[in-house]
């Protein structure tokens, strides 16, 4: 099975990103947005190529060969950054990415402000300097990551229930879990409190299978779940997780979290 941890991304970052360049060469064409920010949660310069630029009813975008900006998409939000191209910085303002993963060409629009006078189809095949905001990528990570290990958490102290669906938003940061029995919600809420910050100081790795379609995630020997988001190296990183809420509704099951 072809796997590597992203503790391995920090011994070795050329190894790390020309592995997940091979897999993406397995399900994109070359034209595809290469995806860097699978490479590395941390990495928050990146020189890139413009391969296409263009308008639509959002407004200007630009289509880059390859990315550390992660668009919004399983429950994470859009990156926040700009680049920079003849010495003019461009606030990137919102990123559309196919929902199929798998689509080819896998093409990533990066919707920026543009000041009218700058022609960005003259600059086609032209290198800009992508940057990201680093401290809201790594915010977005810890919240990613926190909504995984609270479904590992919930997985393990009630096997009937699973997480099916999660918004890792900050402040609005939720889990959606799935069962035939549901647990009193107050006992549930202290009992996964304690397990999930027990979890997060075990200082458990963070591991993906790229052979998984799509890729999945997955804590130490805990429960891998399918994802596409940024995560933090271990689960130490993440800090202290806080229950803000469990719901009940129409056979399901809601956490609320806060980190």
């Amino acid at each position: 099975m072809l796997r590597f941890q992203y503790r391995s991304i920090f011994l070795s970052k050329k190894f790390a990103c020309r592995l997940i360049n091979q897999v993406n060469n397995m399900t994109t064409s070359i034209n595809s947005t290469e995806r860097i920010y699978y490479c590395d949660t941390y990495l928050n310069k990146l020189e890139a190529k413009i391969i296409e630029a263009g308008n639509d009813e959002n407004g200007d975008f630009i289509i880059f060969d390859k990315t550390i900006f992660h668009p919004q998409g399983g429950g994470q939000p859009d990156d926040e950054g700009h680049f920079a191209l003849e010495g003019i910085k461009f606030s990137v303002r919102k990123l559309w990415a196919p929902r199929n993963p798998e689509e080819v060409p896998y093409l990533i629009k990066h919707y920026y402000e543009n000041n009218n006078s700058f022609n960005m189809k003259e600059r086609i095949n032209q290198t800009a300097l992508q940057e990201i905001n680093i401290d809201t990528r790594k915010l977005y990570a810890r919240y990613h990551s926190a909504g995984h290990l609270l479904s590992n958490a919930v997985n393990k102290l009630y096997p009937d229930l699973d997480g099916c669906n999660g918004n890792h938003f900050p402040k609005t940061a939720f889990v959606i879990f799935e069962g035939k029995s549901l647990p009193n919600l107050q006992e549930l809420k202290q009992k996964v409190n304690e397990l999930v910050n027990e979890l997060v100081k075990n200082n458990l790795p963070v591991e993906v299978n790229w052979n998984a379609r799509p890729r999945t995630v997955q804590f130490g020997d805990l429960k891998p779940y399918p994802c596409g988001g940024t995560h933090v190296v271990n689960t130490s990183e993440i800090g202290e997780i806080t229950i803000r809420n469990v719901k009940k509704g129409k056979g399901r099951l809601r956490v609320g979290y806060d980190i």
